[in-house]
């Protein structure tokens, strides 16, 4: 089972054994409750059931092309609202701030929330007030709807995570709460506020429409519930005063708009008559297309008339259609490397990516080879370059390794070297290493211009120039400034830097200057979190979260920052070090397997699961996907839809961020993800027709309307001359 199951089953269960507990005291006067009216309930309003409950499935979908449009955007209108509001929230917070309060408030903000959903459905449906129940569910689907291109256009982080001093005291509440949340929730829908917007608009939806005052005491506990919802969502640091706002006008349009569509949609949609409209459109084969030729023949008549309201419906049209081929382009910024069909790995750095391919086996004079075919891609002019390598497999079989620096793509295969210099695009010959080497990394480029390789070997690090067979003089061998303490583990590089780990200290990463002034820094890295959330692993796993035992397995460093990977027996952790601060920060959820990280340019990536893995997972929770944190942000987002497919090793470059993807028939190919949004030309051709005909149209609206306001004044004169 995935951690906040439980909770959730607790919510949803409470929500409605409350409505129901609720039904006889908030019921109109004279109405009766029996066990066969929920029976009659589901027959008579079945369509109303899927109407309003869709808003989950829509919610689903939609938060996924919100966290997608947000990794490929990071648009963020969270300063612009503090600017405005300042610490009015914090005030709120500070001042209330009780542990029991915290505990009830947080309970009731979802529960209640689900609770007068529910009770708005219901009440309506099971007491057979179908003009209130049609007007409810249009108005619960169109609320959300209407709040959508907020959602997606106008993100606004919630207040605990934006304001330093403010803390999301609800999403903290326990370990179970807080996981749930982080699967559900993207923290940037915070304008307009659904849980002010869905009760008022159910409030205002029923005081415009209750004309006998069947549901009067129903609408004082919607005035009493949106109240206390406002207070609750401003000290739990979810949302911002003018969320709430902006949830009453989305609640009020929604409303409006509902009664006006509403006899139209019921129409079409009653359950009284939708089944046998269905049948007799389906008695006939020829009906369907009949009745689809019809509709089709109308909608032509209609728009034939000219009028202003049919341009206005062909400008919304083109808005919509023009903004939904924007959405989609700003959605899939990713785009497949050609030119490899079965990559083992990729490596990228800057502007370039590289990847390999193993070639078929072959032997000759008692040597045994391999080839690999490797393959760089220039992600700025899109060109790619391709080298077959022989490696002698005499030498014994270890793993690939592919390094990019400033001048040269280097690949690396236990024993030899190949250089590809970046500037010339040529290949630049083979370096024999000598002995084999457990790891290496790249600096950056010597005085020959040819870059210097970190080699580690049997727990000592040596510095080569070019790698060559021995340490004379012609290959610049040396060691570095500051001899480590004990044997060393792991090296990483970036620049004119080397960090390594050593055996004896397992939490301590060490960072050194090659060259010019002298630094040495010891980080002392910190991967724990509340003994709650450690506990709730270990029910989760059976495995203990393993502090003293803990110790480092990946590292990657940039100009300013460093990046661990933790492993803590139950589960590994993602550390990232502001090496000039020295503050730290777990990313990602620490309940959830992470892997792999990468870090360049300002942002860190890895790989992770979406939910933490239990003693019997579920295969749909099994499969790795890719994060990114913007370090100058300091937020993370996902790069890609949840899917049930691998997306591993991901590799930041400048501008661009790539991984390899593995599909469900083991297919695999690199995806490379653009961080700015850059317009296909599609895009760019659909947005240019639409500045160029937009504004005839708005023209030829503006004229019609007038036309059309004389035809209306004419006709009075005269009647008022002649009287």
């Amino acid at each position: 089972m995935v951690g906040g199951t439980g909770i959730y089953v607790t919510w949803v269960t409470g929500a409605i054994i409350t409505s129901l507990i609720l039904m006889p005291i908030l019921k109109p006067p004279w109405a009766r409750i029996t066990l066969t009216g929920f029976q009659d309930m589901f027959r008579r309003y079945w369509m109303h059931g899927i109407v309003v409950f869709s808003i989950y499935i829509w919610k689903d979908i939609f938060d996924g092309v919100d966290r997608i449009l947000m990794a490929n955007t990071r648009i963020d209108m969270t300063a612009y609202i503090y600017a405005i509001e300042g610490d009015i929230v914090v005030w709120f917070q500070h001042t209330f701030e009780n542990e029991i309060l915290t505990s009830v408030l947080t309970h009731f903000y979802v529960a209640g929330y689900m609770m007068i959903i529910f009770c708005a459905f219901v009440y309506t449906c099971y007491f057979d007030d179908r003009h209130m129940a049609d007007r409810i569910s249009l108005t619960l689907l169109l609320t959300y709807m209407l709040a959508l291109p907020f959602y997606l256009f106008f993100n606004v982080r919630v207040t605990g995570d934006y304001i330093p001093e403010m803390q999301t005291l609800g999403y903290h509440l326990t370990p179970e709460i807080q996981t749930w949340f982080t699967r559900i929730d993207p923290f940037t829908n915070g304008m307009p506020s659904l849980h002010i917007g869905i009760p008022f608009s159910i409030w205002y939806c029923y005081a415009r429409n209750d004309l006998d005052g069947r549901w009067k005491l129903w609408r004082y506990c919607l005035i009493g519930y949106t109240l206390l919802t406002s207070f609750t969502i401003l000290y739990l640091g979810i949302h911002w005063v003018s969320d709430i706002i902006g949830g009453i006008a989305v609640g009020m349009l929604s409303v409006h708009l509902s009664e006006r569509i509403a006899p139209k949609v019921w129409w079409l949609l009653d359950e009284r008559s939708f089944l046998h409209r269905v049948s007799w459109l389906l008695a006939d084969w020829r009906r369907p297309v009949k009745e689809i030729q019809a509709i089709i023949g109308g909608w032509i008549a209609w728009f034939k008339i000219g009028g202003s309201r049919q341009t206005g419906v062909v400008m919304m049209l083109l808005l919509a259609g023009t903004g939904g081929t924007l959405l989609w382009d700003a959605t899939h910024q990713h785009f497949p490397a050609e030119g490899v069909s079965a990559p083992g790995t990729a490596a990228g750095a800057d502007g370039w990516l590289a990847s390999y391919e193993i070639q078929a086996p072959s032997s000759e004079d008692d040597v045994e080879w391999t080839e690999i075919l490797v393959t760089m891609w220039n992600l700025t002019t899109r060109e790619s370059y391709q080298r077959n390598i022989a490696i002698d497999l005499n030498w014994g079989e270890f793993p690939i390794e592919i390094l990019i620096g400033e001048s040269h793509i280097v690949v690396w295969h236990g024993y030899q070297m190949e250089f590809f210099n970046l500037s010339s695009n040529q290949w630049e010959g083979k370096w024999l290493t000598g002995p084999l080497f457990d790891d290496i990394a790249m600096l950056s480029n010597g005085d020959d211009n040819w870059p210097r390789m970190v080699m580690l070997n049997d727990g000592e690090v040596e510095v080569r120039h070019r790698g060559g067979i021995d340490c004379s003089t012609a290959n610049g061998c040396t060691s570095l400034p500051t001899t480590p303490n004990g044997p060393v583990s792991m090296i990483a590089a970036d620049d004119n830097r080397v960090a390594y780990t050593e055996l004896g200290e397992p939490l301590s990463v060490h960072i050194q200057t090659i060259d010019g002034i002298q630094q040495h820094i010891t980080v002392e890295l910190n991967a724990t979190i509340s003994e709650e959330r450690d506990n709730q692993v270990f029910e989760m796993t059976d495995t203990i979260v393993d502090y003293e035992n803990a110790t480092i397995t990946e590292i990657a460093l940039d100009e300013n920052h460093l990046v661990a990977l933790v492993n803590l027996s139950a589960i590994d952790r993602l550390v990232l070090i502001d090496l000039t601060t020295g503050e730290q920060q777990i990313l990602g959820d620490p309940m959830f397997p992470v892997a792999a990280p990468s870090i360049g340019h300002g942002y860190v990536a890895w790989q992770h699961h979406q939910f933490l893995i239990s003693n019997n997972p579920m295969d749909m929770y099994l499969d790795w996907e890719v994060n990114y944190h913007d370090i100058e942000m300091n937020q993370s987002f996902q790069l890609h839809a949840e899917d049930d497919i691998d997306q591993l090793q991901p590799q930041v470059m400048k501008d661009h961020i790539a991984w390899l993807q593995v599909d469900e028939d083991n297919e695999k190919e690199i995806r490379i993800f653009t961080l700015q949004v850059v317009l296909e030309p599609y895009s760019s051709n659909v947005l240019q027709f639409f500045i160029l005909i937009f504004p005839i149209l708005l023209l030829v609206w503006t004229f019609q309307r007038l036309k059309e306001n004389e035809g209306h004044i004419l006709p009075k004169r005269h009647s008022e001359e002649e009287e």
